[in-house]
């Protein structure tokens, strides 16, 4: 060969020779510590869950805009009608086949609008009874005089927990007269439960995650990142509420988004990793070369995604502000999650991320079916999914 013959270039080189940038460097690295990076994750979950539960929340349910029309309306009451009207309003409806003006019916119904005026978080109780309530009394149609309503009006900044106790004071006293029916309108009053549907989305996410892979543990890495990512960023969220303005469904939406972009982020490299194995590379190699190449695709779309987020910033609403830094919490901590502890758990599962076993298949879709029962609130299908799965695994 010539002293002026061109170098080749395009040789092949070992992975490790050919990946050397920050990402490729960071998969070997965590998959080589593994067991100190998996303990570090684990304490860190722990930890931030303990210091939120210590600390406690600030969550917020005020929801007021700033300068428009129905601010100015209600600083108008405030103002000069000393609130009235500026609160939440519920109504207690009522029902008298006798007539709402019988005596013993009015009698205790006044009773019941009273004592309902001095419960905590109670501004006021508007009677039918009062001076021109009248209004407040049905006066056409076949149950003219029979049916009645007063308003109940609380602060703006009740929560569901305080406005379910004097729900249930007033359904514990309300008078047991022949003829009478009493109900509870408005939505303060309406009976609230968290929804649950993030437990299906973990359903249905197995049975997806197990078409595609065809194994157990190959599906079960972007469930455990997204878990640790949603788990420490939801304590992150209950933080940050003590020192931002974020309502009490900021955690709800968190787990929402942190889940379906731990799942996503987490399916690229994994998905990358299985085709390194295929290809002939170690399980290190097909560490880096992932890291290397959907680690950045991970990174990159973790920063759209915060970016798109915070710029609700600009909106000047302090609430929907809250949402947004909570929710780009959660995604940056699962992007953090993706990058570190993904090649430790991949390195604990080696090329075992291939095994299929259909004990393991089956077990995980009744697992499935058991927690999309939990959320759809069909608890003796969930009970059986549940055991019928560890008795699959026994």
């Amino acid at each position: 060969m010539s002293a002026d013959a061109p170098v080749r270039t395009d040789v092949a080189q070992p992975p490790e020779a050919r990946q050397r940038g920050v990402f490729a460097r960071i998969g070997p690295f965590c998959h080589d510590r593994r067991r100190w990076v998996l303990a570090a994750w684990v304490l860190l979950l722990i930890a931030a869950n303990v210091g939120a539960g210590a600390m406690g929340n600030g969550f917020r349910d005020e929801f007021n805009l700033p300068d428009v029309e129905s601010k100015r309306g209600l600083d108008l009451l405030e103002g000069e009608f000393g609130g009235q009207g500026a609160g939440i309003t519920g109504t207690i409806v009522f029902e008298a086949e006798q007539g709402v003006d019988d005596p013993e019916v009015q009698a205790q119904m006044q009773a019941l609008f009273d004592e309902v005026a001095t419960l905590p978080h109670v501004e006021r109780v508007q009677s039918p009874y009062d001076e021109g309530g009248q209004l407040q009394i049905s006066s056409q149609g076949e149950r003219a005089g029979q049916i009645a309503y007063a308003n109940v009006e609380v602060p703006d900044d009740i929560d569901f927990d305080q406005a379910a106790v004097i729900r249930e004071r007033i359904l514990r006293d309300a008078p047991e007269i022949e003829g009478l029916r009493i109900e509870l309108g408005g939505f303060i009053f309406a009976e609230f439960e968290e929804p649950s549907s993030e437990i299906i989305g973990v359903g249905f996410a197995i049975i997806i995650l197990i078409l595609a892979f065809g194994s157990v543990l190959a599906m079960g890495l972007p469930l455990g990142v997204a878990l640790f990512g949603i788990g420490i960023g939801s304590a992150v969220i209950g933080l940050l509420s003590n020192v931002l303005t974020i309502p009490d469904f900021a955690t709800f939406l968190g787990v929402m988004i942190g889940l379906g972009v731990g799942i996503d982020y987490a399916l690229l490299i994994v998905t990358r990793y299985r085709e390194q194995l295929h290809a002939g590379h170690t399980s290190r190699e097909s560490v880096a070369i992932a890291m290397d190449t959907a680690g950045r695709s991970v990174v990159f779309a973790g920063m759209t995604v915060v970016i798109s987020l915070l710029g609700m910033l600009l909106m000047g609403v302090s609430f929907v502000q809250g949402l947004a830094v909570g929710a780009s919490a959660v995604v940056a901590v699962t992007v953090l999650a993706s990058l570190t502890l993904l090649p430790a758990l991949l390195g604990f599962a080696g090329e075992r991320v291939e095994r299929t076993r259909w004990r393991g298949l089956i077990a995980a879709g009744l697992i499935a079916v058991g927690l999309m029962a939990t959320g759809l609130k069909i608890t003796p299908v969930a009970l059986v999914a549940f055991f019928l799965a560890v008795m699959v695994l026994l």
